[in-house]
């Protein structure tokens, strides 16, 4: 889902009296920011891909978690029936946050330069917006790497998923008694083919919550753009690239992404289960336009918008600390 800033941009001024240029000025400055929304909305915001957006009325959401059932059993019809039951499993709340920022235009600005600073301002409003939206997405995946599995010994963490654990962490918890721990965190390294290929291993490996076999696809390997003519190198050929050898490139059918936000120590493979980190927008960003105060000769532009990020389980996600 894309951003439509257009449809989200309120115009409203309120105008003081006399005869003086306030209703103009407040239609010139809403005019303007609504055509920066408009150039603004031509360029998809590239973290969303990464998370599963929802548009939400309430400021936080709880969500309860239940453990499947078990595997099937051979049980003659004359034999007592094998019952299994769910179980509750782990519970998060996902919130979202108010987000403001102003601009104050006055009427000498109107008047010596009617469109071209006031376009300029109406730009910086909007970018902002756009830029806060990318940085938020991308810090989960930034600040997002649990190296140890001591819940509270990485310090500085984005947020913590369902489990208490980061975004990419490795021995978490199953939330089924017993089953044991599970890890969605490659070892450090080197961006290579072998890493590739066993990060897709691991993906076939995956685990449910019950600890039974639950394999997935990788279906990219996401990279920050300094990494970006690695990873070309590594599926760009039909041979190894790190050897001399005429051995078989493995992984020269894997597909993978460029992500501009994403820090060049981190590397994500993505998964095709169902991708349970999410982005929630309560309020897409808006610009209000209204007089300040009793001052007839200055504008306010009000830029408001209230969202969130959070995940429940993370098995849709693998990741890598390169070195």
């Amino acid at each position: 889902m894309a951003w439509n800033f257009t449809e989200s941009a309120e115009s409203t001024v309120q105008a003081g009296s006399g005869v003086e240029l306030v209703d103009e000025f407040g239609d010139l400055t809403s005019a303007g920011i609504d055509e920066a929304f408009k150039r603004e909305a031509a360029t998809p915001i590239q973290g969303q891909q990464y998370f599963t957006v929802k548009n939400v009325d309430k400021n936080n959401y709880k969500y309860q978690a239940m453990n499947g059932i078990g595997l099937v059993q051979i049980n003659s019809d004359g034999a007592a029936m094998p019952i299994d039951k769910k179980s509750m499993g782990f519970d998060t709340t996902i919130s979202n946050y108010v987000m403001r920022l102003a601009m104050g235009i006055t009427r000498e600005l109107l008047e010596t330069d009617r469109y071209g600073v006031i376009g300029n301002h109406a730009r910086s409003l909007t970018h902002a917006a756009r830029k806060t939206i990318e940085r938020i997405l991308a810090d989960a995946f930034n600040r997002g790497f649990q190296a140890t599995g001591t819940i509270g010994s990485t310090p500085n963490l984005s947020m913590l998923c369902e489990d208490g654990y980061a975004l990419i962490a490795n021995t978490r918890p199953e939330s089924k008694g017993g089953v044991g721990t599970w890890s969605n965190l490659e070892t450090t390294g080197s961006l290579t083919a072998d890493m590739v290929a066993t990060a897709r291993i691991n993906f076939r490996k995956y685990q449910d919550n019950n600890g039974d076999l639950d394999p997935q696809m990788m279906s990219a390997v996401v990279v920050p753009p300094d990494l970006e003519d690695t990873i070309k190198e590594i599926v760009g050929s039909n041979l190894k690239v790190d050897t001399s050898l005429n051995n078989t490139n493995v992984v020269s059918d894997v597909k993978y992404k460029v992500w501009d936000w994403l820090e060049s120590d981190k590397v994500v493979f993505e998964g095709d289960c169902e991708n349970e980190l999410e982005f929630h927008v309560r309020i897409a960003p808006g610009v209000l336009t209204y007089q300040a105060g009793d001052n007839p000769d200055l504008l306010m532009s009000r830029l408001r918008m209230a969202l969130g990020t959070g995940c429940r389980r993370p098995g849709y996600f693998r990741g890598a600390i390169i070195t």
